[in-house]
């Protein structure tokens, strides 16, 4: 099988809010529409190395090459109209914009495991990572329908864990 990595940019400085709303609003309906094209997804929040924002989120699906083509086609077309309407992402044919990539860095290609370095471990991160996503949509969801106070109170805990723990963190934007 074959791996796409997809970092999409987002626009500016985003906040909490924003970024709940590209999780929930685009990517979540884009893999429930693709679910059957795919074996394997997930996300990541990250640092944007290409240093035109502060954030993007780093898409990735492991698939057949073919319907990997068409998902970053319907991506490509899905993200125009999200940005078109939100303004929260930035399109792929605007400068230092959305692209494919590997680790962020563009013109190169996310191969799996080989761009990782977990070895016999990778099939349990990759579930990891897709557990972590999945249950990180479901999460900030829910949130975002708490209305009172101490619910949705923002707050800072450091905390000492294994590496694993702080991929689904990343998913639920603790870490970033």
């Amino acid at each position: 099988m074959a791996w796409l990595e997809y970092n999409i940019h987002l626009c500016g400085q985003p906040d909490y809010e924003d970024i709940i709303a590209v999780l929930t609003d685009l990517i979540q309906p884009f893999v429930d529409f693709h679910r059957n094209s795919f074996s394997h997804w997930h996300y990541l929040l990250e640092p944007n190395v290409c240093g035109s924002t502060s954030c993007e989120v780093r898409l990735r699906f492991e698939g057949t090459p073919e319907d990997l083509t068409q998902i970053m086609q319907d991506l490509i077309t899905k993200i125009g109209h999200f940005a078109r309407r939100t303004h929260l992402v930035m399109r792929d044919d605007e400068p230092l914009g959305s692209h494919e990539g590997c680790h962020g860095n563009r013109n190169s290609s996310y191969q799996g495991a080989v761009s990782e370095s977990f070895g016999r471990d990778w099939q349990s991160i990759v579930s990891i990572l897709q557990i972590g996503s999945e249950s990180a949509i479901q999460i900030l969801q829910l949130g975002r329908g708490l209305v009172e106070n101490r619910s949705f109170h923002m707050g800072q805990r450091l905390v000492r864990h294994p590496y694993y723990l702080h991929l689904p963190a990343n998913q639920l934007i603790v870490e970033l």
